[in-house]
């Protein structure tokens, strides 16, 4: 539901590229000079502001130009008028990961901003456009797997499955050597023992591709220090105790102004509104947006001509 409050809010449709902001939605552990850890959350804010295309524009626009976004990002950096975002992180120390009313971990979950403040860390400029589409572009295999030292894995379940699955994807996408690519190699000298396979292009007679080997000692990386995390209790399949799936869908509700609750209203109706919908299904979606927001659910019972089932 929270993720709904979002996708038929004025945000669902950035104004471009440039004006839109950046979430890591995923929870990643941060580990400072001492060696203690704390869960992270990433943004990217663009300092040009966050803008969107309210409907009747974005039919205008995306009739004008189906790929209006790109072409702007495109023609912004061939001018020199280069966007920037700010990355901010929040941050929650492992020993308050219990303290609050919902699951830090849980990816449909936004960390309040009033208690868990945004700090700034850094910045992006994107200041050139690329020369080969495909070779910079479409052979790019971002993966939440691939880490520096200093930031580590959560116990974020999205984020656990995710850091086997994408390296799948990628093998198949991209084949199996798809890390040897310029544009997914790393930018800083590296030595692995890789050998053969499909579009390989790199030349390895030196050593032994198995590890360990007594013939060709492999020499090992300075180790990064990853706290362990104590655990204690029964493991039990139940329940998630802290779901709280309404709270702060109705939060985000309450905040808008009464014409921006309008708007969201509408693009609800619409979407529920499809002949394909049945009178259950809508009976069932008014019942959750009542746990949202009791006069969110009784306008759009209004409107559908259903009762509210509060």
């Amino acid at each position: 539901m929270h993720m709904f409050t979002f996708l038929f809010d004025d945000v669902g449709i950035p104004l471009n590229y440039r004006h839109m902001e950046g979430f890591g939605v995923n929870t990643y552990t941060l580990i400072n000079r001492d060696g203690k850890p704390h869960l992270v959350k990433f943004h990217w804010k663009p300092t040009c502001g966050v803008k969107c295309l309210l409907d009747d524009e974005a039919v205008t626009v995306g009739g004008t130009c189906h790929s209006h976004a790109t072409k702007d990002l495109y023609d912004s950096i061939a001018a020199g008028n280069y966007p920037e975002w700010k990355l901010y992180i929040q941050t929650i120390d492992l020993d308050h990961e219990d303290k609050f009313d919902f699951d830090p971990l849980d990816v449909t979950k936004t960390w309040p901003e009033d208690i868990i403040p945004l700090q700034p860390v850094g910045r992006m400029v994107l200041n050139k456009n690329i020369d080969n589409f495909f070779a910079e572009n479409e052979q790019i295999a971002f993966c939440p797997a691939i880490i520096v030292p200093g930031i580590h894995y959560s116990d974020d379940k999205l984020l656990q499955t995710r850091i086997f699955s994408y390296a799948d994807t990628q093998r198949h996408r991209l084949g199996p050597n798809y890390l040897m690519l310029p544009v997914n190699a790393p930018k800083c000298a590296h030595h692995n023992n890789h050998h053969d396979g499909f579009m390989n292009f790199m030349h390895r007679d030196e050593e032994v591709n198995y590890f360990p080997s007594r013939f060709d000692a492999a020499r090992h990386a300075e180790k990064v220090h990853i706290p362990p995390r104590v655990l204690t209790g029964c493991r039990e399949k139940c329940i998630i105790h802290k779901e709280n799936n309404f709270k702060q869908a109705g939060e985000r509700y309450r905040s808008f102004d009464p014409a921006r609750q309008d708007r969201f209203i509408q693009r609800v109706v619409d979407a529920l509104s499809d002949p394909r919908v049945t009178h259950e299904h809508r009976s069932i979606w008014i019942s959750y947006w009542s746990q949202c927001d009791a006069s969110l659910a009784q306008k759009l019972a209004s409107r559908l001509n259903l009762k509210p089932n509060m």
